[in-house]
């Protein structure tokens, strides 16, 4: 079961590109997107962290923080986001422990799904899409939405 709207961020530490993570301290006391994709280097899972990328500084003017996370190694992630450039931390889940503790393991038990979840300031989850779909309009501007956006 996916963790849902008006539950606590969980508690996670991940690796990082320089170490161990949690997202707490990435949260800072700031509203948080947190973004799961599948696998580094994949069209598709490039196609949703570069459209996260592209309206990173509206998170920043928004007040929010931004982190994408994946099972992938960090050595695969540093490559991956150094052939990108994303400004913002790909942490490693590689021991699935923050993929399962947010519910969004896929049917092989071997990943997570794509799914975004959005925590207010003071680490209330206000937005939860257990499946995320980079395509969904309406789904991208949920996560604009739960961070103060007006939305027309």
């Amino acid at each position: 079961m996916a963790v849902g709207k008006g539950e606590p961020l969980p508690k996670v530490t991940l690796d990082g590109p320089e170490g161990p993570v949690s997202l707490e301290r990435l949260r800072g006391g700031r509203p948080l997107v947190v973004a799961f994709y599948v696998e580094d280097g994949t069209p598709s899972c490039s196609a949703q962290l570069s459209a996260l990328g592209a309206d990173f500084p509206l998170i920043e003017e928004l007040g929010g923080a931004l982190v994408a996370i994946s099972v992938d190694s960090v050595e695969s992630q540093r490559a991956f986001s150094a052939s990108t450039g994303f400004p913002f931390p790909l942490l490693s889940d590689w021991k699935l422990e923050a993929t399962r503790t947010f519910g969004v393991q896929d049917d092989t038990g071997k990943r997570s799904r794509r799914a975004v979840f959005v925590s207010d300031g003071a680490g209330t989850i206000v937005e939860a899409m257990p499946h995320y779909n980079p395509a969904s309009l309406s789904q991208y501007q949920a996560i604009f939405a739960a961070l103060g956006m007006e939305i027309p």
